[in-house]
């Protein structure tokens, strides 16, 4: 779910290049082995807490992680959840503009809106949190 490429043709581009040296691996390999990884840790009753930026990255973690839950019925009674008040009024303002976001988001929002997750529960504190089994935790300040 890259972000779309506006069709403007810049005469010069200047940019922050914090990792303009490094290699990455592609994103499709990158998120095979985030969502194994997660999936093998719980399928092991473990835990798995995921820091996010309440802004962005956790919206797109969010996506990959509902997709993979839907994919694969042997996650369905292994919670995630997601615990930020911050990013929880993000939703609402990704929620209210997908028209504005990539093809794929567009294309799916069409049949339903991507953002309202199947398999993802807001944390509202830690007194709603059952801690007695396998879960995914993504937490943002």
């Amino acid at each position: 779910m890259a972000a779309e490429k506006p069709p403007t043709q810049p005469h010069i581009l200047i940019i922050e290049s914090t990792y303009g040296v490094q290699v990455h691996e592609p994103r499709e390999e990158r998120e095979a082995r985030f969502t194994t990884t997660i999936h093998k840790t719980v399928a092991r009753g473990g835990r798995v807490l995921i820091p996010v930026f309440a802004l962005g990255r956790a919206q797109e973690l969010l996506l990959i992680l509902d997709e993979y839950w839907k994919a694969h019925p042997e996650l369905h009674s292994i919670p995630i959840y997601y615990a930020s008040a911050l990013a929880k009024k993000c939703m609402s303002i990704y929620q209210t503009y997908i028209h504005m976001m990539n093809d794929k988001i567009r294309r799916e929002a069409a049949v339903s809106n991507p953002f309202v997750f199947q398999h993802i529960s807001n944390l509202r504190s830690m007194a709603h949190f059952d801690d007695v089994g396998p879960c995914v935790i993504m937490a943002s300040p």
